[in-house]
């Protein structure tokens, strides 16, 4: 907001009134806008600068009036016609979500994570073979050493690709690596999966992607139970692994632990999954998101929710939280060599930064660096984003040129 009044909003050219919802020029000429387009501007005005669904926008705007997508689609239209936006910069559109107002000037600092996001430039979508015949959706961005991504809780590539929680760190990390991401099998893109997962077979996915991606030698990313199938692949081919970046790790699932606490948050994530994950409402999958990502802004956290949603039914999530849970890989873990860093936040609420510390501790040539936030994700905009990118620049300059 430009200072022209507490009602008042410079975009572009023109000064939005929200109070009496008129929109004027340079000149103080009127430009005309619908009632209900009005309405949907102050809707884009208010939620300052975060993105907002079409569900939002129908219910704030019309009501108990039943409409369709369509009449918000031509008030977006209106509004856009009226700004000049032809290029639509101001109002932008957040596929299959909803709408953005991209506010030129802003009052003071935004929650975190609610940056205007630029499409993240990376290539074609193609698909990867594994040995059981299971097709894996993988794609690629950035230049420099090569590294592949493990798989974590969800993947999308799709919604990964412009968005409020990946996009940045992808690209951050693609000034410095060719980084290869990967849907994992049961998600997104990649074949659906029936019966329960085997921490083999995610690693047999991992090297089916590296040979499709034509990686020979190079780094591994895991993010969260990623480090551990980064430290199974490391385990079985040693000769592949240049070293490996990990978010959040940890050597030993809630079960695996054998402490009861861990078994009692197992029992409850397995029933909150079986009572909503597949519901449209997003109430269920909001418990995850609130534990993964508790900094976030709500348009952060609205978009986590969806993308859990598109990204797997409750068997496949259900099958990978089985997975997540039993693992142990603390005997591989001191027979593997290569560097790591092990980044983990401080106040983590789902995995303890002890077990991340006790993993460290396990492994012959580790680094482990604590980060100022409670995220398990990383999120930009927080002290442990800027630390973590910090810590991975260092831990990269190790390798030299790609």
């Amino acid at each position: 907001m430009d200072g022209e009044g507490p009602q008042h909003v410079r975009l572009g050219d023109v000064v939005f009134d929200t109070g009496c919802g008129v929109l004027r020029d340079a000149s103080g000429e009127t430009r005309q806008l619908r009632p209900q387009s009005a309405r949907v501007l102050a809707e884009l005005v208010r939620a300052r600068g975060q993105g907002v669904s079409k569900a939002e926008l129908i219910d704030r705007v019309w009501g108990d009036i039943a409409v369709t997508e369509d009449s918000l689609v031509q008030c977006v239209a209106d509004i856009r016609r009226a700004l000049g936006d032809g290029q639509r910069t101001l109002v932008q559109t957040l596929p299959r979500f909803g709408y953005r107002l991209a506010l030129p000037e802003r009052a003071g600092p935004e929650p975190a994570g609610t940056e205007e996001v630029g499409a993240l430039d990376q290539a074609p979508i193609r698909f990867a073979v594994s040995v059981d015949g299971t097709r894996l959706a993988w794609t690629a961005s950035g230049q420099g050493l090569p590294m592949l991504k493990a798989p974590s809780w969800i993947s999308n590539i799709e919604m990964e690709a412009r968005s409020l929680i990946f996009t940045e760190f992808y690209r951050r990390l693609g000034a410095h690596v060719r980084l290869v991401r990967f849907d994992q099998r049961g998600t997104s893109l990649s074949d659906r999966i029936t019966g329960p997962l085997d921490l083999w077979d995610i690693v047999e996915d991992m090297r089916a992607v590296a040979d499709a991606a034509g990686l020979e030698r190079f780094l591994l990313f895991g993010p969260s139970q990623g480090v551990a199938f980064s430290i199974a692949f490391a385990h079985r081919y040693p000769e592949r692994v240049l070293g490996i970046i990990g978010r959040g790790g940890f050597g030993r699932g809630w079960v695996a632990t054998g402490d009861e606490a861990g078994r009692r948050k197992y029992e409850g994530s397995r029933a909150l999954i079986e009572a909503g994950w597949n519901d449209s409402n997003p109430e269920y999958r909001r418990f995850f998101t609130a534990r993964l990502i508790p900094d976030s802004s709500p348009a952060v956290a609205r978009e986590f929710d969806e993308m859990q949603r598109r990204a797997c039914d409750a068997a496949a999530i259900l099958a990978n939280l089985d997975l997540m849970v039993g693992l142990d890989i603390e005997a591989l873990a001191r027979e593997v060599t290569a560097p790591v860093l092990l980044l983990h936040s401080r106040g983590d609420r789902s995995v303890s930064d002890a077990e991340g510390r006790r993993l460290a501790m396990t492994l012959p040539n580790a680094d482990f660096v604590l980060l100022d936030d409670d995220n398990h994700i990383f999120l930009p905009g927080t002290p442990g984003f800027h630390q973590a990118l910090a810590a991975i620049e260092r831990f990269l300059a190790g390798f030299g040129p790609a």
